[in-house]
């Protein structure tokens, strides 16, 4: 299926003037991503939707606006909630995204509450963990395993993985005669492993 691409409305100059004339963040946002598109069609849409903190829907519902009623269908017309920004700006995604790398304060895994409270504690916003689970998902973090910061979990984890590549290797039909001869099981394996990576 073709990517939706933004009408020729508006030159890619005007675009970026009525960005810079936005009244509200959300509009700025719309203006960005249009004049993106306008000039690099071929633009990847996950990349500008990371950049921006928004979904592929908001996206289609934009293009599809934009070019059925024109510019001005993305001015934001909203009474009383001009000037209100997103919950995140730009530099503060960035950080989110940067912090995510690392286990949050206290071990464990990062969570939608976890990152509600450091939401909350850059920006001084209380926010629900539903927002906090979009912000989430749209750093594509899937809340894989992080590396335990206490020492007995690290160990119980170290455990069980050796546990389970010992039923592997007995499901794959080396027994455990084979696996005590670590000499030989090495040298076996050595030679696949050279191959595989040439």
């Amino acid at each position: 299926m073709k990517a939706l691409v933004p009408l020729p409305h508006l030159t890619a100059d005007e675009l970026l003037q009525r960005q810079r004339r936005a009244s509200t963040a959300d509009e700025r946002d719309r203006w960005f991503a249009l004049r993106t598109l306008t000039q690099q069609p071929q633009t990847s849409r996950t990349a500008l939707l990371e950049q921006l903190g928004r979904s592929r829907r908001w996206l289609s519902a934009l293009i599809n606006r934009y070019n059925e009623h024109g510019p001005e269908a993305v001015t934001d017309h909203r009474k009383g909630r001009a000037g209100q920004p997103p919950v995140l700006n730009a530099e503060q995604r960035a950080a989110l995204g940067a912090t995510l790398q690392s286990p949050p304060d206290g071990g464990g895994e990062w969570t939608a509450r976890k990152v509600a409270e450091w939401i909350t504690d850059q920006t001084g916003r209380s926010i629900n963990p539903s927002t906090a689970w979009l912000y989430l998902k749209r750093l594509g973090h899937s809340g894989q395993k992080s590396r335990s910061a206490h020492p007995k979990a690290a160990n119980q984890e170290e455990q069980t993985g050796q546990q389970n590549g010992s039923r592997r290797r007995a499901k794959s039909g080396q027994g455990t005669s084979r696996t005590s001869e670590s000499s030989g099981a090495g040298t076996k394996r050595g030679p696949v492993r050279e191959t595989a990576s040439e």
